[in-house]
């Protein structure tokens, strides 16, 4: 990220800002340092590699975390597995809890 020395400049960046870089602007300005939410981009479902991934462990690291509960699985097909993306999002943020 570049930072504009020159105030003029710096204004008028400002001023001709896109709607969402005002919005973004107000959000700090109001003092809120989390992103606006964003729609989810990629599938709504993962297969098992995609999801071990995504969280950044292994594929038997996740089917244990997925036996012992702490995040859901989805059988699409008999033995065929999915993983939500709001599921594996939100254990992510959770972080590892017992």
């Amino acid at each position: 990220m570049s930072t504009i020395a020159d105030p003029n400049a710096r204004l008028m960046k400002i001023l001709q800002a896109t709607p969402e870089q005002s919005a973004a602007i107000d959000r700090i300005l109001a003092g809120e340092t989390s992103p606006a939410p964003q729609a989810p981009s990629g599938p709504l479902l993962m297969n098992m590699s995609q999801a071990a991934k995504f969280l950044g462990v292994s594929r038997g690291t996740l089917w244990r975390i997925t036996t012992a509960g702490r995040l859901r699985r989805i059988e699409v097909l008999a033995g065929s597995y999915r993983i939500a993306r709001a599921d594996a999002e939100a254990f992510a943020l959770q972080g590892a809890r017992p």
